[in-house]
């Protein structure tokens, strides 16, 4: 069993490095246990976060097998959301592009303002097409389905 987790009875304690999992991971992982795990989160005297689950429904004959399991569980879950929140970083500007370009699109006036001329007005909007223009370049032809890229290869019986 890893030193980082305590089976006690029905009771996983799970000691996680806030270094390496910030404390909003933790609550993302903690929410998905909710509906059948009672979570408690503490500190323990090394600052790390502990995190306490028990089962909702009292089983007296839990298995620790499937105690290390609900923990195994949970440390997926921990890196899952640990990942969701990297790529999450990494595509953040251009999520904020994609909003700014469907406002744009429907209302261009909003971009338009006394101290812009046209001229500065246009090249602004000619800036944010051909930035929406390299967003959706596919040279890998990736984002064409399997039928057109390849065609229908089914066999006829």
């Amino acid at each position: 069993m890893e030193k980082n987790i305590t089976i006690t009875g029905n009771c996983v304690q799970i000691s996680i490095n806030p270094k390496l999992y910030p404390i909003e991971v933790i609550y993302s992982a903690s929410y998905v246990f909710l509906d059948k795990y009672y979570i408690l989160l503490d500190e323990d005297h090394k600052k790390n976060v502990l995190v306490h689950i028990k089962p909702k429904k009292n089983k007296s004959e839990i298995s620790e097998d499937e105690m290390e399991a609900l923990a195994g569980d949970f440390l997926n879950e921990l890196i899952n959301y640990a990942d969701y929140n990297v790529r999450a970083k990494q595509t953040q500007k251009i999520r904020e592009m994609l909003i700014q370009r469907s406002i744009i699109t429907n209302d261009p006036e909003i971009l338009k303002n006394d101290e812009l001329n046209d001229e500065e007005f246009n090249h602004i909007l000619d800036k944010l097409d051909e930035d929406y223009d390299e967003f959706l370049d596919d040279p890998k032809e990736i984002a064409i389905p399997w039928e057109e890229k390849y065609g229908n290869k089914t066999k006829d019986k």
